[in-house]
């Protein structure tokens, strides 16, 4: 079975669409087969909502949505509901949640107790943070001097990363590490968490 999503950036384009009322090409892409499925979206937008016309082969498909910042989100599970079928009706898309429910950038006390550990004696963390590939941090600590180097990093094919040293206290490095974790997620962030 072909399990069809909408990438990053066409996410990005749905936000900035649904302002407009124009008519959109768009392809959905398959994984892992990759396999094409295009699809027109005409977008008749007002004051108060905005009406989507989703025609993907023959079948044409409506959805009117209030204004508001996660309406593309909700427009996207839309369009993969149409490509994949109800998101309950099969055990492999139950697990997956929805674009609009998403929570991204989440940088909860937990994760932030394991960083400060990280900081303290050295090693590797995988962060999730709501993104599709974790946030991997790895920190080389010096025995007898206070400072670290830390790498920070996200993504497989073209990754970014931060790579520094850091020096001070271990609130101070802390500090450092913690601020490069949110510049990395905020340059990965798709358009979800723009919004």
């Amino acid at each position: 079975m072909s399990n069809f999503k909408i990438d990053n950036r066409t996410l990005r384009l749905l936000g900035a669409q649904v302002n407009l009322s124009e008519t959109f090409t768009h392809v959905l892409r398959s994984t892992p087969q990759r396999e094409a499925l295009p699809f027109c979206l005409k977008v008749d937008r007002s004051k108060i909502d905005t009406a989507f016309t989703i025609e993907m082969g023959s079948n044409r498909h409506s959805l009117v949505l209030q204004n508001d910042k996660r309406m593309h989100l909700k427009l996207a599970d839309f369009i993969e509901e149409i490509a994949n079928g109800p998101f309950d009706s099969c055990p492999l898309q139950a697990m997956r949640v929805r674009h609009a429910e998403r929570q991204f950038g989440v940088f909860d006390v937990d994760q932030r107790q394991k960083v400060f550990e990280l900081v303290c004696t050295g090693g590797t963390l995988s962060l999730d943070l709501g993104f599709e590939l974790p946030i991997e941090v790895a920190i080389h600590r010096s025995g007898l001097r206070s400072n670290i180097t830390a790498i920070v990093s996200i993504g497989i094919k073209q990754p970014r990363t931060k790579c520094f040293t850091a020096c001070g206290t271990t609130v101070e490095m802390y500090e450092k590490v913690s601020e490069s974790i949110h510049r990395i997620a905020a340059a990965a962030t798709p358009a979800a968490h723009a919004a």
